[in-house]
């Protein structure tokens, strides 16, 4: 790391570009990402468009294809459209390409499915002693509306809470 840094300084731009190549390879990488990855390592903005460009050429930088792939992790991860838009909007992809994204989502499964799926695991995991207050505060986290989860909570039959489960 302290070869990259000193290499940035004195401008080494074919260390940079390299180190840009690694970066993009080791995982799926949005275009902002990229950008940003070169940025914070004073690259000029102008050099750093020209350098993702050329990654996107040679297919290491696909925002569509990393877009849907980073959705369907979260979806499979049972997380709520919104907490996925949300995901995805910080990994810098443009909104109409999040969009895109989700509804190819739809056809695969929907908050409903996955808030069940979630809440089948939690109670599970716990050996079904974990208490209606918790149960909510995990579909919460996971981005699903507090009417769905009251919903789904409301048609589990018996939690096995006690008292303990609910001041936690």
């Amino acid at each position: 790391m302290a070869r990259l840094r000193q290499a940035d300084r004195w401008g080494d731009e074919p260390r940079l570009e390299a180190a840009l190549r690694r970066f993009v390879r080791a995982g799926v990488r949005s275009r902002q990402e990229a950008l940003d990855y070169v940025a914070r390592r004073g690259c000029p903005p102008d050099r750093a468009a020209a350098w993702v460009r050329a990654c996107q050429r040679r297919g290491l930088i696909d925002d569509r294809a990393a877009a849907r792939l980073w959705a369907g992790h979260w979806a499979r991860q049972d997380y709520a459209d919104a907490a996925i838009r949300t995901k995805l909007l910080a990994k810098g992809f443009p909104t109409a390409l999040v969009d895109e994204s989700l509804a190819a989502l739809q056809s695969d499964t929907d908050d409903d499915a996955r808030a069940r799926r979630a809440l089948a695991g939690s109670i599970r995991r716990a050996g079904g002693r974990r208490s209606p207050s918790r149960l909510a505060r995990a579909l919460a986290s996971r981005g699903f509306d507090s009417e769905l989860i009251e919903r789904l909570l409301a048609a589990v039959p018996d939690f096995h809470h006690s008292e303990t489960d609910d001041e936690r």
